[in-house]
């Protein structure tokens, strides 16, 4: 089978990846290598999208009039402009390499592909239930809403399978715009680790955690979204009720209140794709009795795989694409976000004070990443989809 993998960035060029979307790209890296277990894979990517004058001009008065006058973003690469320009840099590949299947990674990949082959989305989610919940979608204006679900409906209409790595997405799609189920498969992505620890490694670090202080972990650039103060709430909660605990903060600022407290270490940004950051993460990981990820909205959150495969088992929010990796009392547990607090310090407490517990939960979390959570796996479940479909 040959399979083409469509997407904007150049995946086979690292150097050229930028820092603020490395962590996408790298998702979509591994995603186009675990196609490659089982199928010769093409890759369609470095896609451009440059606007000629008179569009360019075009864009700058409607920016200028939406931000204005009315106060709104205007995004002006939403529009069927951007799909028809894909379309056709995708086509004129695809006649000099043609192949037996298409995969977008992205709804405005394919959203005006029209072609002889099988065309699947392979994408986190669509963009629909990302509008008014995340910070890049939210306050827009009518004419980039439209545009962004016209991105949906035009796919619903090119592909003939949808693959995301939640059912969360999955649902959304089905709900919002009557997709049937039988078209629709889910397979969580796999923890982007540069080096996967090995078992004995992993079983060394759990037996290692320390006995007296119980050390978590907060991982978020994005302090709001990602629940910062309910995570720095549940470690002053332990401490209040005796258990000696130290929360380590790593990403983006953390509040100057927050870097006050004796219960909090801020080990600032880790870029975590470069070996001395990898290194620094890695070790992290093998101290922390957990993970805390109490975010607002979350599409998938590929830490928590990477948590899991060093054996740390995680405390989220029951939210969008987390409950699809955090199995309860498996790999961690989830709770409503106005319970978390409450809930996860309880949760925590039990397990420092029964020490088998806690190790019986580290060991599974382990295990969820193996059979669950890696790109290998994905890559046999990928295979056995588009045999079965194609």
């Amino acid at each position: 089978m040959k399979v083409a993998y469509l997407n904007y960035f150049d995946l086979l060029n690292p150097q050229s990846w930028t820092r603020s979307e490395y962590g996408f790209i790298y998702t979509n890296y591994n995603k186009a290598k675990s196609l490659e277990s089982f199928a010769e894979v093409t890759y369609i990517c470095a896609l451009d999208y440059q606007l000629s004058p008179w569009r360019n001009r075009q864009v700058q008065v409607k920016r200028w009039w939406y931000e204005s006058v009315w106060k709104q973003r205007y995004v002006h690469w939403a529009t069927p402009h951007l799909g028809h320009s894909l379309a056709q840099q995708i086509q004129e590949r695809l006649n000099h390499d043609p192949v037996d299947l298409i995969i977008g990674s992205d709804t405005t990949l394919v959203s005006q592909l029209r072609v002889d082959v099988p065309v699947v989305l392979w994408a986190t989610n669509l963009f629909t239930p990302l509008l008014d919940r995340y910070p890049d979608y939210q306050n827009l204006c009518g004419e980039t809403v439209r545009g962004f679900k016209d991105f949906d409906r035009q796919s619903l209409k090119t592909c003939q399978r949808f693959i995301f790595p939640s059912h969360w997405a999955a649902d959304n799609a089905h709900q919002v715009y009557g997709l049937p189920r039988e078209q629709i498969e889910v397979v969580p992505y796999g923890a982007n680790l540069a080096h996967e620890p090995s078992l004995e490694q992993v079983k060394m670090a759990i037996a290692q955690r320390s006995q007296n202080t119980l050390n978590l972990l907060f991982v978020g650039v994005d302090w709001q979204r990602k629940g910062g103060d309910l995570a720095v709430a549940v470690a002053q909660r332990l401490n209040q009720q005796g258990i000696p605990t130290q929360l380590t903060v790593v990403g983006g600022r953390v509040p100057q209140e927050v870097e006050a407290l004796s219960s909090v270490t801020s080990a600032g940004f880790i870029d975590k794709f470069s070996e001395a950051g990898a290194m620094a993460m890695a070790q992290l990981f093998e101290r922390s009795h957990a993970l805390l990820l109490p975010s607002e909205a979350e599409t998938y959150g590929n830490v928590l795989c990477e948590a899991n495969a060093f054996g740390v088992p995680v405390l989220a929010t029951a939210v969008d694409g987390i409950p699809t990796i955090v199995e309860d009392d498996r790999n961690g547990r989830t709770f409503p976000r106005n319970r978390f607090v409450e809930g996860a310090s309880r949760y925590l407490q039990a397990l420092f004070e029964e020490r088998d517990r806690y190790l019986h939960l580290a060991h599974q979390a382990r295990q969820e990443y193996e059979q669950r959570l890696n790109w290998p796996v994905v890559g046999e479940t990928m295979a056995s989809i588009l045999n079965r479909c194609f």
